[in-house]
């Protein structure tokens, strides 16, 4: 086992809340996600915090972090997800962030942030946390938007490095895929994902990049 590292107070200078529910959502990811889904989840973070700079929206750090962290972890127990992996993911993360503390109106944006970023169509009706979420994960899997984090890109791949994620994160989406064909994750295999990702930016980025 890993051992558990304490929680930053930031990555590549962006600053990561460093209330309770935050540390332990960061020392219980730690242990329930693979590297390669950790690493996905702390990139999808940074990504989102830069979007928001970017684009100048005002967001709620502890949300964005909370649904960053918990956003795939229903992607480790596919054999015992009766939902899909992200609702089954919403579903996991809610009781525990209340447990922590978070209240239950800011627990629910993170459960709709979770589930929603496998969905099209996310606007800021459904929730500012809910859009970066969204484009965050678009970002880091597929490359889309990769120009709009130029500015700290390199230093959340040190941080973070992609090493085998493409790889792995593909085989477990297509893997939901083949047993829930009703599933988003199956639209976007339908979709050729694989394709996406093999053209994306992150393809041809330096080193550090995958």
């Amino acid at each position: 086992m890993r051992p558990i590292a304490p929680l930053p107070a930031e990555i590549a200078g962006i600053p990561v809340p460093q209330d309770d529910v935050s540390a332990a959502s960061w020392e219980r990811l730690q242990r329930a996600l693979p590297r390669y889904l950790l690493g996905h989840s702390v990139r999808s973070w940074c990504w989102g915090a830069a979007i928001a700079e970017r684009e100048g929206w005002s967001f709620d750090r502890q949300i964005l972090w909370s649904a960053s962290l918990w956003h795939d972890v229903g992607l480790t127990r596919l054999s015992r997800n009766s939902m899909c992996f992200e609702v089954e993911g919403a579903e996991i993360a809610r009781p525990f962030l209340e447990r922590h503390g978070l209240p239950a109106e800011a627990a629910d944006r993170v459960a709709i942030a979770i589930i929603l970023h496998m969905r099209p169509n996310v606007t800021l009706d459904d929730g500012v946390e809910a859009v970066l979420l969204d484009r965050a994960t678009a970002l880091d899997v597929r490359g889309v938007g990769f120009e709009l984090v130029d500015g700290v890109r390199d230093r959340v791949m040190d941080a973070f490095p992609r090493d085998s994620f493409d790889r792995r994160f593909l085989a477990v989406v297509e893997q939901e895929a083949a047993a829930r064909a009703d599933c988003q994750s199956a639209r976007f295999v339908r979709a050729d994902l694989a394709g996406w990702m093999a053209r994306s930016p992150w393809s041809s980025a330096s080193p550090r990049g995958g």
